[in-house]
């Protein structure tokens, strides 16, 4: 029995056990001609070689790695806290379907109990993922309740702080350098299944995961979901809105909804005869489609016809955002239309009296005119109006306080009514 064997390979005499032994296709087994260390080496090339990474020279950029903008009111003043800062830039915003909690872009949160404000210290899964214990505000059997949750670190601080061009499928967060520990916003990136799995792969042989490489991968058709196009990622609507999916459904409430948003913001015809809607736009991730859905998807309210209102969480707000939007009935919605149009220079819910000479303070509710009584200056007839639309909105926000989120109630409950509105 031989006791040693040349490899072909590498030419060199080896022992017989440097082989491997196979079974032939009569099941008489053999030995190798290529020894175990040459089979291995080529292997290895083999599957480096199917497995390497181009990019073609022109691949088309069509995703970019974009930031939110944080609505100013969102955020908390920290100055006076004992704490330090992980960073000079680290910003505390608000949690709108949390009571009275904020989220850092380090991944830290702070919520406000017994009089204090508390920056908790979460909990870490199996997989060593921080994560931690919330009531987040849901709608539940008819009513808006305080549900526990755990929020987990890096997908809030994605969906709060970075601008996700594909959120239905961009579920896995990409620590920069696998580094599991590290939550800043600038080093997070929400991929896909597929376009984590190459990222991983790449930073696992080479070590390189950059940005650079990561767009790259987010923008190679190759790793794109099997619903993607190049065509639905062109403007169908007012020359900016697009689908971001083959799969839409165009009679769709969602896509309804979506395509009167987009209307109100881009289309200069509806603002010649709606101009109060002139400077209103849709952020980054609502220009598509797809991303509207999953938002619309999570908040309706199954059986309730519900307005898409933007200007109730935040006074004054032009901007259609997940942050800024809400779901609420048209009667709540109706309350916050300030009539700006047919008012003149007067101040809000105050009309001049030309039978009388006096100002009138009325306000319109649902198609019905409520007289407030005539004054002899705009200023007092405002001063009353003020008084009572402030408690009507209270009033409204009692009423339909099950069918309303805590964030709408509160702001509701604390809004005031300026002369200059």
């Amino acid at each position: 029995m031989e006791t040693t064997k040349i490899c072909k390979k590498c030419g060199r005499i080896l022992p017989i056990e440097k082989f491997r032994l196979v079974k032939g296709q009569f099941y008489n087994p053999y030995y190798l001609s290529q020894c175990k260390e040459c089979e291995y080496k080529y292997q290895r090339k083999y599957l480096e070689e199917k497995n390497k990474i181009e990019f073609t020279d022109n691949l088309e950029i069509l995703i970019h790695r974009h930031y939110k903008d944080i609505k100013p009111e969102r955020i908390l003043d920290i100055s006076h806290f004992k704490f330090i800062p992980l960073g000079t830039d680290e910003t505390f915003v608000k949690l709108m379907d949390y009571k009275k909690t904020w989220l850092s872009n380090y991944g830290r949160v702070i919520r406000f109990s017994d009089g204090k404000y508390n920056l908790l210290q979460g909990s870490y899964d199996k997989y060593g993922a921080l994560f931690y214990s919330l009531r987040e505000n849901v709608f539940y059997d008819g009513k808006w309740i305080y549900k526990s949750v755990h929020l987990y670190a890096a997908k809030a601080v994605a969906e709060e702080f970075i601008v996700n061009p594909d959120i239905a499928n961009n579920v896995y967060i990409w620590h920069s350098g696998f580094d599991k520990q590290d939550y800043y916003y600038r080093n997070l990136y929400p991929l896909n299944q597929e376009q984590y799995r190459i990222v991983k792969n790449h930073f696992n042989k080479t070590g390189d995961d950059s940005e650079e490489f990561i767009l790259k991968v987010m923008n190679d058709i190759r790793y794109k979901p099997d619903d993607w196009s190049r065509s639905a990622m062109e403007p169908v609507m007012c020359g900016i809105g697009y689908r971001g999916s083959e799969n839409v459904d165009c009679t769709s409430e969602s896509y309804l909804k979506w395509h009167d948003m987009i209307n109100r913001c881009y289309n200069a015809k509806f603002h010649e005869k709606q101009p109060q809607y002139k400077g209103c736009t849709a952020c980054e991730e609502w220009l598509n489609y797809n991303n509207f859905k999953v938002w619309y998807e999570q908040n309706k309210i199954a059986g309730m016809i519900l307005d898409l209102d933007k200007d109730i969480l935040f006074k004054g707000n032009k901007v259609y955002s997940p942050e800024t939007c809400c779901f609420v009935p048209h009667a709540v919605n109706t309350l916050f239309l300030n009539g700006k149009k047919n008012r003149g220079d007067l101040p809000l819910g105050v009309h001049f009296d030309k039978s009388k000479g006096k100002y009138r303070a009325e306000m319109s509710f649902m198609g019905r005119q409520i007289k407030l009584g005539t004054f002899d200056t705009a200023e007092s007839a405002f001063a009353r109006y003020k008084e009572y639309k402030e408690d009507f909105i209270k009033d409204i926000a009692e009423q339909y306080r099950n069918v309303i989120p805590d964030k709408v109630y509160e702001a509701m409950m604390n809004w005031k009514i300026e002369i200059d509105d």
